[in-house]
């Protein structure tokens, strides 16, 4: 009697997790597999829902812990579209910072490793890209402003060719005009020679 009082406390006590942790325990592998499965056909979306949902059906069983793990390892697939580098840290975080049973400590510990290392990459390459994309706009620039000094220069040399060739122009008629009246003047020296000498 003793014993029956005692089982139905503890059921009464612990009871959500003595029936949820054997139906997550019988539901698991079914999941895993169907996750498993979608992730092979690139299915990665429909893949994270099926442990999201588990999660959320089954909170606070050890299963439901084994989703972070599968979830950060699909959101690390470079197959994955939709792949997130920092939603895969916070996953392996938490299942690493968990206190429940874990069966994959190691190869989280790995993955968490990897994904720090391919963030750190990543802030490289957009670093480098950041820096090749204001060089290549610094070049662009100086090649522009090359191009409108040598439209000044091309300009001025049109302005300076104008004002010689005007300059030439003003000049020869100074000379004809000169010549012209030399010309004048000679003729009428000319003319008052030919004039026979006017008696006294």
């Amino acid at each position: 009697m003793l014993w029956a009082s005692t089982s139905a406390c503890a059921t009464l006590l612990h009871g959500r997790t003595n029936t949820t942790e054997p139906a997550a325990a019988d539901a698991w592998p079914s999941s895993l597999a169907a996750a498993r499965s979608l992730a092979l056909e690139k299915k990665f979306n429909a893949a994270d829902s099926v442990l999201a949902r588990f999660a959320t059906q089954y909170p606070s069983t050890p299963q439901a812990t084994e989703t972070a793990y599968w979830r950060a390892l699909f959101k690390m697939d470079p197959a994955n579209p939709n792949a997130a580098l920092p939603t895969a840290v916070s996953l392996l975080d938490g299942y690493l910072g968990s206190e429940r049973p874990r069966d994959h400590i190691a190869e989280a510990t790995t993955l968490r490793r990897i994904a720090a290392k391919l963030a750190g990459l990543t802030r490289v390459a957009e670093n480098a890209a950041t820096e090749a994309k204001e060089a290549s706009n610094t070049a662009a620039n100086a090649k522009a402003e090359a191009a409108n000094a040598n439209a000044r220069a091309e300009a001025a040399k049109g302005e300076a060719g104008k004002t010689e060739a005007t300059t030439s122009d003003a000049e020869i008629k100074r000379l004809k005009d000169e010549l012209a009246k030399a010309n004048a003047e000679l003729d009428r020296i000319r003319k008052r020679l030919t004039q026979p000498p006017q008696k006294p």
